[in-house]
């Protein structure tokens, strides 16, 4: 005969029912439709998010266009730098950039004899709808991505603002070079990315040197009179009310070319050393 205790269902017991009978009707009712895997099938329909109806990720790039576009690069990477890969395939220069390096380590990986889950890759892009991509040099360079993918694209040119300029790297060792270094368990910390630190601030030490001799060799030090004045501050700033400030910025050597540089100065000096000569030749004659 059972008595009271035993027949009542514990504290634990009707806490689980009701999230259960709610998993189920979850599964009965909603999540029926997502049991089995489908593209792009998201909880808010169109969107991955029912309560964020603004956002709608683009597709990622596929990795055919991934492969090809560091086939260019490693092909010609004047022709196809940064920038004109970017351009091509209207992807921001910060992307491209970090792409290239992806690819770079898988194809590091790929001489090691490393397995690469390219099944994975197919999988995930048939999930998130990703468009296919044509490697074809006939096909136009417009035709080669969706339209809707360079309609979602569209913000490349507001991503590019803060990149300027391209860094002046080495172009196919930027993103074959690898370094590494194996460590065995509790050894410590890894010494080569102190090293390469060290190395960089050593660079950027010998860089500023050599910096300050150029200037110093083809950038005299022109001597303060009572109406000119060498600016002390290397960006001076012109002001003018109703107009936008003007900011004028001495950028010293940065732009100099030394060989032409040196060849002008040398032009120079060989015809004063004429212009010498022939008056030395004058004065004879007349003497």
């Amino acid at each position: 005969m059972e008595t009271e205790a035993e027949s009542a269902p514990s504290a634990e017991d009707q806490s689980a029912a009701p999230a259960e009978a709610s998993y189920r009707l979850f599964m009965k009712d909603t999540g029926r439709a997502y049991k089995l895997a489908s593209p792009q099938n998201w909880l808010g329909g169109g969107v991955p998010f029912p309560l964020n109806q603004s956002f709608i990720p683009p597709p990622p790039i596929s990795n055919k266009q991934r492969n090809e576009m560091y086939r260019l690069y490693m092909l010609d990477p004047e022709k196809n730098s940064v920038r004109a890969l970017s351009q091509r395939f209207h992807i921001s220069l910060d992307r491209v950039d970090a792409i290239l390096r992806l690819k770079g380590m898988e194809d590091a990986w790929a001489k090691e004899g490393n397995q690469l889950q390219t099944g994975f890759v197919r999988g995930m892009e048939r999930l998130l709808g990703v468009g296919e991509f044509i490697a074809d040099p006939s096909v136009a360079e417009d035709a080669m991505i969706n339209e809707e993918e360079l309609e979602l694209r569209s913000d490349v040119h507001e991503a590019d603002i803060m990149e300027e300029a391209e860094k002046n790297d080495p172009a196919r060792q930027r993103y074959q070079r690898m370094y590494w270094e194996s460590l065995s368990e509790f050894a410590g910390e890894a010494t080569v990315p102190a090293a390469l630190e060290r190395s960089r601030r050593t660079a950027e030490r010998l860089a500023a040197k050599a910096a300050q001799l150029k200037a110093r060799k083809y950038l005299p030090i022109i001597p303060d009179t009572g109406t000119i004045k060498t600016p002390k501050e290397p960006v001076q700033v012109s002001t003018k009310e109703g107009r936008p400030d003007i900011h004028f910025v001495d950028v010293g050597t940065k732009f100099l070319d030394v060989a032409s540089e040196t060849k002008r100065l040398g032009r120079i000096e060989t015809r004063a050393r004429f212009r010498t000569k022939k008056a030395a030749e004058k004065q004879k004659l007349t003497v």
